[in-house]
């Protein structure tokens, strides 16, 4: 033989059947709660046209129901049938709520400054960025799920090189997201601390992004350590949550994430009949276009302004 064999290491893995009836039912609680929240966000925004949501509001309408895809409701399945297609099909709902998740903290620092956002302009880089990572991910994690299920023996730790190669690729772009919005906020923050209104979606969305990133490298920190900057970290980091610990604190922190701006992004009671006070922008501040709020249009600005007619004497203005 080329190779003596000197030792034999066997593992064996097994599911807590505690832990997979508490992830169940957790899994459970969270979607009923996403669907409800869903639910009540669309109903609070059916008074109004699009024209008049806010940005947060259209993109809250985008990510209230990935959440719910986030939440997987055919999660069961993944223990009931022998199959890798439930588990591909975790991990492509949970890698799509995060890209989305990225993709609307970049629209709104950007798109709250923005009077037009076209199609090429606005949303195709970002797209391009965010799709790029989401592709990695799932071609990663798709292909662990894939191996580990139809070879018993198969080891992610044998594929080093090739899931180095995706974390650099994948590292690469995260960097290149975290300037990308670090910028936006700094441009946002600049040009619009000026304005009370538009400073406090900017504090509020700001503070709650900070609580979430803060909260979730903890997260990383406490079940990796100093292993997250390990060659077989991005390989390992697709593995299911160990402790019922870590799996109550980051899906809980997701969805009370989302519940929480669903909240506040609704709109109140009394906005549908401010709504019909276009002309009077402290009326309609909530309710209006922010484009118009922030740059205001000339035609709506000067049409509300009394007009005095021109005559060419005082006796005919009385005739």
């Amino acid at each position: 033989m080329k190779y003596k064999v000197k030792n034999i290491d066997f593992v064996f893995t097994t599911y807590n059947s505690s832990f997979t009836q508490l992830e169940i039912w957790f899994r459970f609680t969270f979607l009923v709660l996403a669907f409800l929240a869903t639910c009540l966000f669309a109903h609070s925004l059916r008074k109004f046209s699009l024209r008049n949501w806010s940005i947060e509001q259209k993109l809250m309408t985008v990510l209230l129901p990935l959440l719910l895809l986030y939440n997987n409701p055919i999660f069961p399945l993944i223990f009931l049938i022998n199959s890798w297609i439930p588990g591909v099909c975790d991990v492509i709902f949970q890698t799509t709520f995060i890209s989305a998740l990225m993709l609307f903290w970049l629209c709104i620092y950007h798109g709250i400054r923005q009077n037009k956002r076209k199609f090429a302009a606005f949303y195709l880089p970002k797209l391009l960025l965010v799709g790029l990572i989401w592709i990695a991910v799932i071609i990663l994690a798709s292909w662990q799920s894939f191996k580990e299920l139809k070879d018993p023996t198969y080891n992610y730790q044998l594929d080093s090189a090739q899931f180095l190669g995706v974390k650099i690729f994948i590292m690469v772009l995260g960097g290149l997201y975290l300037v990308s919005l670090v910028y936006l906020v700094f441009r946002a923050f600049s040009e619009l601390r000026s304005m009370p209104y538009f400073d406090l979606r900017l504090k509020f969305t700001t503070v709650l992004l900070l609580f979430v990133l803060i909260a979730a490298a903890i997260l990383t920190v406490m079940r990796f350590g100093v292993d997250a900057f390990d060659s077989d970290f991005m390989s390992n980091s697709s593995s299911h949550l160990h402790s019922s610990a870590e799996f109550v604190a980051f899906y809980g922190l997701i969805n009370l994430y989302l519940f929480t701006m669903s909240f506040v992004y609704s709109p109140s009671k009394n906005a549908v009949y401010e709504s019909h006070f276009k002309n009077n922008a402290a009326l309609s501040v909530l309710n209006d276009s922010e484009d118009e709020i922030i740059y205001g249009e000339e035609t709506s600005l000067t049409s509300s302004r009394p007009t005095r007619a021109k005559y060419d004497s005082d006796e005919e203005a009385f005739n």
